[in-house]
């Protein structure tokens, strides 16, 4: 009788296995039957994803790379795709996605978007031991370093990679990694590039003591118009704890350049931080939070599934600190319709974990500073 159930048990999974690469045959136009694909195999997974259906992309990309492990972009896409389900809470390891990471980098070594991502990837397996307390971190650090300035080997003004490089530099003791010396070389490369990305970089080499709203006040006005300096601007009130003026600036930028918009996040993730200390002021902050993000939403109507199911997520939590029940029912509902694998992290969505393969990540997250 138990062999006869063990029988049974082995039929049942190995007919679920026939079911799913059934399921896979006939649901996607990469794959055949006999394992063929055709070149679009990451933007299929990518669109899988952003629907909600993370663990379904990693299962596509790992039969995709089982018959074509020369494919750059299925290798990026499955680091993503793992790293984003990372943020949901699955049990991936960042040492397996900072391989995958590596693999694309390796089979695309002129291709600036995986360089930056294999960078940081890494940086993030530094960040993780840092916050864990380990202090021998010197040849993770310098293995991040190296694939971040790869990435200037193919575009030298690449913002994102330089503002991190020089945040890294000039943030970090000399034991971990850190070298004060390459920052302000990487702040004045920057700063040839753009100005105006230089002014990101030279606030990491400003004196502890120093106010980032005076700076980026003095810069707004040598600036007027532009909206990256307003945001920088918006960003240093919320620093120092006055939402009225991080508002106020944010929205300026995002009047200036809408592209600016993933800063509402930013100020609605901020004025529900400041909900939970301002005990007197938390169901009006609550609904101030409401507004921002209520706003990005009505600005990207074709933002990701995933970056809309953050958003949800974070409403959720500030209607129910406004004292919204069925409304924190709703969103929450929402988020989990969206996106079952939603970030449970604090901070906002990584656009570069969100962008459609190909297309170059431009907003630099900061990984000092929550804003």
């Amino acid at each position: 009788m138990r062999k006869m159930k063990t029988k049974k048990k082995k039929k049942k999974n190995l007919m679920s296995v026939y079911f799913l690469a059934g399921i896979l045959c006939l649901s996607f136009s990469f794959l055949s039957c006999t394992g063929q694909k055709t070149d679009d195999v990451a933007q299929q997974a990518y669109d899988l994803r952003i629907s909600g259906h993370a663990d379904s992309a990693i299962s596509v990309l790992n039969v995709a790379l089982e018959s074509d492990p020369g494919n750059a972009a299925a290798w990026y896409e499955l680091a993503r795709a793992k790293h984003h389900a990372l943020l949901a809470g699955q049990k991936y390891e960042i040492s397996e996605i900072v391989a995958n990471a590596s693999e694309a980098s390796a089979l695309e070594p002129g291709n600036v978007i995986y360089a930056y991502y294999e960078g940081t990837i890494k940086f993030l397996d530094v960040y993780v031991d840092i916050m864990r307390g380990k202090e021998e971190v010197k040849e993770k650090m310098f293995a991040s370093n190296e694939a971040f300035e790869k990435a200037l080997e193919i575009d030298a003004c690449y913002a994102p990679a330089l503002i991190t490089l020089i945040e890294i530099n000039a943030m970090l003791p000399a034991e971990m990694g850190g070298d004060y010396q390459k920052a302000e070389n990487f702040v004045a490369q920057l700063d040839e590039c753009s100005p105006v990305n230089g002014l990101k970089g030279q606030v990491f080499l400003l004196p502890e003591d120093a106010s980032l709203v005076e700076f980026w006040q003095t810069a707004y006005e040598a600036n007027p118009g532009e909206a990256a300096v307003a945001e920088e601007l918006g960003r240093a009130w919320l620093m120092d704890g006055d939402i009225e003026n991080g508002r106020k600036f944010i929205e300026e930028a995002v009047s200036l350049d809408p592209e600016k918009s993933p800063a509402l996040i930013d100020l609605g993730r901020a004025t529900v931080m400041f909900a939970r200390r301002d005990t007197a002021n938390t169901k009006s902050l609550a609904v101030d939070a409401l507004a921002a993000f209520q706003q990005y939403l009505d600005l990207n109507p074709d933002a990701p599934g995933s970056i809309k199911a953050f958003t949800y997520r974070m409403m959720a939590r500030a209607s129910k600190m406004s004292g919204d029940e069925s409304k924190a029912e709703e969103y929450g509902v929402k988020t989990k319709e969206l996106d079952p694998f939603c970030s449970r992290a604090s901070a906002s969505p990584p656009e570069y974990l969100f962008v459609a393969p190909g297309v170059v990540p431009e907003n630099t997250p900061y990984f000092s500073r929550p804003f």
